[in-house]
């Protein structure tokens, strides 16, 4: 066996010496361990019991399995099921994946205010992946009225929660003057954090207007 097993599988054992095993808590815990080292099979059936048992965070965990094909075949209408119960139980980042399995029609059949409804709920605890989503709605009309007002606020929610989407999006709200007046400076200034965090079309708009 190759010397990495060996460590997973003492990992889980101290867990398991700390902890009670047939926990759902604890079949989580000993799931990620695995699942981190990239064993999903050995993950799998550790976060189907835990989230059998009624544990948000495996069945998001779960969901992105079936949503990306580890450890298992992907399968979007497996991983709705698991985000749905996740989201349900108040889980933030399920409640974004959901919302964007809505919006893409991912799974379940496309429905734009279950989005935004799902979108509002996530960002409503913070998630800053789920404001600049939030915000995109508000721009587009997907799900709701445009508005850019709000739209440019869900942008700098996220922005200062350090999402790079949500930087490059209030970036180019100043840019434009999209529910903010135009400050290039200020446009500038969230493109070009962006753009630091690896954001390929913010770092092409700092080329682009010679921002570099």
């Amino acid at each position: 066996m190759k010397k990495s097993f060996f460590l997973i599988t003492a990992a889980v054992l101290v867990w398991c010496g700390l902890s009670s095993c047939n926990t759902p808590e604890s079949l989580y815990a000993s799931g990620k361990v695995f699942y981190d080292a990239g064993d999903y099979a050995q993950a799998i059936p550790l976060y189907r019991d835990a989230a059998l048992g009624g544990v948000a965070e495996a069945q998001l965990a779960l969901g992105k399995c079936y949503d990306f094909g580890r450890g298992v075949e992907s399968n979007p209408a497996e991983a709705v099921r698991w985000y749905t119960l996740a989201a349900t139980a108040g889980n933030a980042d399920a409640q974004d994946n959901l919302a964007t399995c809505y919006a893409l029609g991912y799974g379940v059949e496309k429905n734009l205010e279950k989005a935004f409804s799902w979108y509002s709920q996530a960002a409503a605890q913070g998630n800053a992946f789920a404001y600049n989503n939030l915000g995109l709605c508000y721009r587009n009309g997907e799900g709701v009225a445009v508005d850019h007002v709000k739209a440019s606020d869900c942008f700098y929610q996220a922005s200062i929660r350090g999402n790079a989407n949500g930087q490059y999006n209030l970036g180019r709200s100043y840019y434009h003057g999209l529910g903010v007046p135009v400050d290039h400076e200020q446009a500038r200034l969230w493109i070009g954090r962006a753009a630091a965090q690896g954001h390929q079309n913010a770092a092409a708009f700092m080329k682009d207007n010679d921002w570099q």
